[in-house]
């Protein structure tokens, strides 16, 4: 099974965010606390993904199928090219599945079919000249690798190069969703100019890219001046100080083989001769870690933010019970505010409004933009390609318009992103917490990849009712690992509106596009191969034709909803707090009537929880600034 997050602060991250879970539970704030719960049980899950990318017959194909110690789990070969994306995931047994427009739920293949799937010239009956399995997008594959037990994800891609850029623009969306990149490179030569362009595109898009130099055992020494050589044309380049690893995926394999017949001393030389100890250390020790403490990062900022919330509401409390006469003020003061917040007409709805607006403009203007792109390049394609070029071209285009829609969700996330921070800097000084982006969007983006019930779940606390601080580490990771992921919805308000989170998700959310946008690519492509330079540019234009009258309205949907959910939840969020405020000064009514020395004891619990508060405001900072310097 896949195993929990192993760095080595996510025991202390974990018992600090259980911590202030518990303080919003005994305050009566359930939804905070359950949400953030829900927030560090998907943190704890590894599900790192990395994207391998490269021109076509780089070697990438092998090189996963080395990382992963299976010899022939995707199909290699000189004449042999991966067409669609293929993501390589842990499972107790061999499993594999294929999406797409005609397998909208996924279908389970026998690995043995692999290459019909996922091989360009497999894929296509040699009779008909047609492709075998139209609408595959994307196929899954589930393996029992002790590399990806921990949680790592590798995903295979078509080539980069050609003289059309479907390929890349759809692996350029998915960087946006990834956690690191490998980019590989043929030993025998240097970077061509087709992959220095993919750089370029892909510079703002992926923070961690590792370069792999494969093949260098069929170079011989040759393989250092090209190495050499693709250090100077990266000079000047954001690339210039990533890291490279020179390997041979034979020898790495010949050394599994020596392994398994119990030849240690010729498995470990040829394993040192293979350069792959390196890479899977990186990708262990330093990728995975790394990403697992930006994870960790995120979920104190949302326990830091509920503290503030918490705070408020215990200094409402403590004068409550110290009979404070100006308590009453305050807070209808505080009720004004809310009911100013939660009116239609509230400035906040406006700008919001205002902002979805413009971001609408911007995704017609890119999609307009990029459907000419699309159209220029493929008839570039059609007018001056081969034989080869031309049966690459339906496919290329395809996902250069699936690319592209992927591309414009991502705008969607960062607009939203940029919009709800904007929200939760002016709500803070009401007390209402608005959640992070991700966890409003993921509603959209598990859409594609399998979503959730919707139906509310109970809070997962330890049997019997303990609170989450008297319990060991290990069971309350072991609780929330299992519940995190299964949880399809919280108890109320916002609560309800949880689902699997977005980089933490299935696998659809890092490859796939929303239901609605999916649905519109979906039709494009009924006849995918054409016999002719004339029917496939008529392909082309009906193509692009009707990419141009169905993504429009289900792009504007989707903004729709988004916009519904984010008012939604803020809203929710308004009336959680309002009702906070109503109960408190009835508990000041009702505080009146109690004698003195019945209001001690309550007191003394609220400035406890109030000082733990703070104490553990103060160890949040400090694991923040260790993660941030610590370097994993």
């Amino acid at each position: 099974m896949v195993q929990a997050s192993r760095h080595p602060l996510a025991d202390e991250v974990t018992l600090v965010v259980a911590a202030v879970a518990d303080t919003a539970r005994k305050v009566g704030d359930i939804d905070s606390a359950t949400i953030l719960m829900q927030d560090c049980g998907m943190a704890l899950l590894p599900g790192s993904t990395v994207v391998v990318v490269g021109e076509k017959n780089r070697g990438k194909s092998s090189l996963i199928n080395a990382l992963v110690g299976r010899r022939e789990l995707l199909p290699v070969d000189s004449d042999i090219s991966t067409r669609v994306h293929v993501a390589v995931l842990y499972a107790d047994e061999d499993q594999a599945v294929v999406y797409g427009s005609a397998f909208p739920d996924g279908e389970k293949i026998e690995l043995a079919e692999l290459p019909e799937y996922v091989d360009e010239t497999a894929a296509v009956d040699p009779e008909t000249g047609q492709d075998r399995h139209p609408g595959v997008e994307r196929v899954e594959l589930g393996i029992a690798s002790p590399l990806l037990s921990e949680g790592l994800v590798l995903v295979d891609t078509p080539g980069v190069g050609g003289l059309i850029a479907g390929h890349a623009d759809i692996t350029l969306a998915t960087l946006n969703r990834a956690d690191a990149l490998i980019f590989v490179v043929n030993g025998t030569g240097e970077l061509h100019a087709s992959e220095l362009a993919f750089l370029e595109r892909a510079t703002e898009r992926i923070h961690t890219v590792l370069f792999v130099l494969t093949g260098i055992d069929k170079a011989h020494d040759g393989w250092r001046a090209v190495l050499a050589e693709n250090h100077r044309l990266l000079r000047g380049s954001r690339f210039a100080t990533a890291p490279w690893y020179p390997v041979s995926s034979r020898l790495k394999q010949e050394a599994d083989r020596a392994a398994e017949q119990g030849r240690d001393e010729r498995a470990a030389v040829l394993m040192r001769r293979s350069g792959f100890a390196p890479l899977l250390a990186e990708l262990r020790d330093n990728v995975m870690l790394r990403i697992a403490a930006d994870r960790l990062k995120a979920v104190l900022g949302s326990a830091d933010a509920i503290i503030t919330t918490l705070d408020e509401q215990l200094e409402l409390r403590l004068r409550s019970l110290e009979l404070d006469p100006g308590l009453a003020a305050a807070v209808r003061e505080r009720q004004a505010e809310l009911a100013e917040l939660r009116d239609r007409g509230a400035q906040w709805r406006s700008e919001l409004g205002a902002g979805f607006r413009a971001l609408e403009s911007t995704l017609r203007r890119q999609l307009e933009e990029g459907l000419r792109r699309l159209a220029d390049q493929t008839r570039q394609a059609i007018d001056s390609g081969g034989r080869e070029s031309l049966r690459d071209v339906p496919r290329s285009l395809e996902d250069g318009i699936r690319g592209l829609a992927l591309d414009l969700q991502n705008v969607v996330h960062s607009a939203t992103e940029r919009l709800v921070e904007d929200l939760t800097g002016r709500f803070g000084v009401h007390g209402v917490y608005v959640p992070r982006a991700e966890i409003l969007l993921d509603r959209w983006d598990s859409a594609y990849g399998g979503s959730s019930s919707g139906e509310p779940i109970g809070w997962p606390a330890p049997a019997g009712g303990t609170a989450w601080g008297a319990v060991s580490v290990e069971q309350i990771k072991e609780n929330l690992t299992t519940w995190a992921p299964a949880a399809g919805g919280v108890v109320t308000g916002i609560g309800r509106r949880v689902g699997k989170m977005s980089k933490y998700g299935k696998l659809g959310v890092v490859l796939g596009v929303v239901a609605g946008v999916g649905a519109a690519i979906a039709g494009l492509f009924i006849h995918r191969l054409g016999k002719t330079k004339e029917e496939l540019r008529r392909m082309t234009d009906d193509a692009l034709r009707r990419a141009r009258e169905t993504l429009p309205p289900a792009l504007q949907e989707m903004l729709t909803e988004v916009l519904r959910e984010v008012e939604a939840a803020v809203t929710e969020r308004i009336s959680a707090r309002e009702a906070e405020l109503e109960e408190a000064l009835a508990r000041s009514e009702r505080d009146r009537e109690i004698a003195e020395i019945e209001r001690e004891a309550p007191r003394a619990e609220v400035r406890a929880q109030r000082e733990n508060l703070a104490q553990l405001r103060t160890r949040i900072a400090d694991l923040h600034h260790r993660l941030a310097s610590e370097g994993v």
